[in-house]
């Protein structure tokens, strides 16, 4: 096991490593170990989504805390947004988010933040990465004396989101006369989305929200939305909404059922807060992965795009460091800073909602902002990622030409922060054409 953290915390299939019972004790460990050396007393917050395995997990990252002293908390299956909110809300030192997000069941994976409900920095992923792979220096963190700390379960965490999220919403208006269709993704939204839609008036039809540990993003949810098109036509709906499995992405379906991904739900975000004078330094953040006519739209309208590496974390990152308001992936990750401090999908189905409701148009009409160019998305499954990447040489001299001698074309290749697989994109005008260019690319990286 070289490195235990990736782009999104730790993720892996169940049970291989670093999602193995052992593993997972010793960064509950590592972490509590860290804390007791900045706190007298700490206080740890430990969620999860739907999956199988958050059974497994949640009692082993509770017990390591515990024996090291630390109070632990409880509360279920919840959003990763919600976890977020909650360790500020709760004076908590750290939170514990066990999910692999738009992963299915056979994964799951760790999200750490920090007690301003942040994700933790890279210096401390290395302190941790640290301890674990030096057995002295873990053999020495592992508390020797009888001073254990306890675990209780909080019941009225899902409360606290839910007005959290409502407060966001102006209070003198209402989502009345909106027929709104979700798709939870059998996961963590199940419960909390239905809920603060339809108490904020809208009249909610729900589905995918059935989860029974083995369901959660099949084959629905941010990563697959044909069914959530299907039903907004069926339903004659106004618009719908697709969650992941731990909330924290949202991708937009319009009334004729057309998919609104990443880029234009921050394109109009960035347009509805500057029209309100809400946006600061006329700054918005995006990855590389957004569409080159996102990029055009949002100069068109007198902003700034700043583009990071891909990972929602980056994105927030260069957010803090900018003050930008809003910045977002093209996969659903949206930061809407004045609300959260990392990606949420029920904060930001409500800010669209408001936006909708207020504007006397259709969903179609709202997004109606720029025209995407064509890009083709691939992802090769490799044994070694980092292998079929960066030591193939006709790959990296590949990449080098491509861009050197293709002005209207961009190509980018990298090896996913989650997954075993490189991820290819490649973006024209020509769709052929970049079909053909992504076969090309696929055929190196196999061999």
């Amino acid at each position: 096991m070289a490195k235990i953290f990736g782009t999104d915390g730790v993720r892996s299939k169940v049970n291989a490593e670093p999602m193995t019972t052992e593993t997972c004790l010793k960064i509950a460990r590592s972490v509590g170990h860290i804390l007791s050396k900045k706190h007298e007393i700490n206080r740890v917050v430990i969620s999860k989504d739907t999956r199988l395995s958050g059974y497994v997990f949640e009692p082993v990252i509770a017990s390591g805390f515990s024996s090291m002293g630390s109070e632990v908390l409880l509360v279920g299956p919840l959003p990763t947004p919600a976890l977020a909110m909650l360790v500020g809300t709760l004076r908590a030192d750290i939170g514990i988010m066990i999910t692999a997000s738009h992963n299915t069941f056979e994964y799951n994976g760790l999200k750490i933040f920090d007690k301003d409900g942040n994700k933790i920095p890279q210096e401390l992923e290395n302190q941790i990465e640290e301890i674990i792979f030096n057995e002295d220096k873990y053999n020495l963190i592992i508390q020797k004396n009888l001073i254990t700390g306890k675990t209780k379960r909080l019941e009225d965490a899902v409360g606290r989101y839910t007005e959290s999220i409502k407060n966001s919403f102006p209070k003198n208006k209402s989502l009345k006369g909106l027929k709104i269709v979700i798709d939870c993704a059998n996961g963590a939204n199940y419960k909390v989305a239905p809920e603060v839609l339809w108490e904020l008036g809208s009249d909610v039809v729900t589905i995918e929200n059935s989860p029974n540990g083995k369901n959660i993003n099949l084959n629905c949810g941010a990563v697959n939305p044909s069914k959530l098109s299907q039903k907004v036509i069926s339903e004659n709906a106004d618009i719908g909404f697709a969650f992941d499995g731990d909330g924290d992405r949202l991708i937009v379906v319009d009334e004729n059922g057309e998919i609104m991904d990443g880029d234009k739900i921050v394109a109009l975000l960035a347009t509805e807060f500057l029209k309100q004078k809400k946006l600061k330094n006329g700054l918005v953040v995006s990855t590389h992965m957004s569409n080159m006519a996102f990029e055009k739209y949002i100069n068109k309208i007198g902003l700034n795009l700043i583009r990071t590496q891909v990972g929602d974390k980056y994105v927030i990152e260069k957010m803090r460091e900018t003050n930008a308001s809003i910045g977002g992936e093209q996969s659903g990750h949206i930061i809407i800073k004045d609300y959260s401090k990392t990606g949420d999908g029920l904060l930001v189905a409500v800010q669209i909602s408001n936006i909708l409701i207020s504007s006397n148009k259709k969903t179609s009409e709202i997004f109606d902002l720029y025209e995407a160019l064509p890009q083709v998305q691939t992802s090769v499954e490799v044994i070694d990622k980092n292998k079929s990447f960066y030591k193939n040489k006709d790959l990296q001299k590949f990449i080098m030409n491509f861009n050197d001698q293709n002005d209207n074309l961009r190509l980018l290749i990298r090896p996913s922060g989650t997954e075993p697989v490189i991820r290819i994109l490649v973006e024209g005008n020509n769709l052929e054409s970049l079909k053909s260019i992504s076969n090309e690319v696929q055929k190196m990286i196999v061999g």
